[in-house]
């Protein structure tokens, strides 16, 4: 007789996930967090003025940048500010986003950890290899 083991994954709704991953997620995660990471990326993108205020000031920066390293004159006054006033805006910004990816990234490894063993050999690794 041949003995079979039991299957490492299961199919669900959702596509085929490793059976203990699945185990393990159903016992210690919230979903709720998942509503608490739009609602933190919805209220720092608020404070920051959306994505599209964060562009304008990059180009901004650019064009000040620009006239410092080349010596040009800006197609637009920038009196309003200084570049490092600028520069610093946009660094606090980025920093803003850069802990809310952080965050996001440890809040959904666990439903990244579901896929299947026999899964993971056809995936990329981490660093897209």
């Amino acid at each position: 007789m041949i003995n079979i083991p039991p299957a490492s994954f299961r199919v669900t709704p959702c596509g085929e996930v490793d059976a203990a991953a699945l185990e393990k997620l159903r016992n210690s995660f919230d979903t709720s967090q998942l509503l608490g990471l739009v609602d933190r990326l919805d209220t720092s993108l608020a404070e920051m003025g959306g994505m599209i205020a964060l562009r304008d000031d990059l180009l901004k920066l650019h064009t000040m940048a620009l006239a410092l390293v080349e010596g040009t004159l800006p197609p637009v006054t920038t009196e309003e500010s200084c570049v490092w006033e600028v520069a610093e805006s946009v660094q606090l910004d980025l920093e803003t986003l850069s802990s809310w990816i952080r965050t996001a990234q440890m809040m959904i490894a666990p439903l990244v950890d579901l896929v299947p063993k026999h899964r993971v050999s056809g995936l990329p690794d981490r660093e897209g290899n």
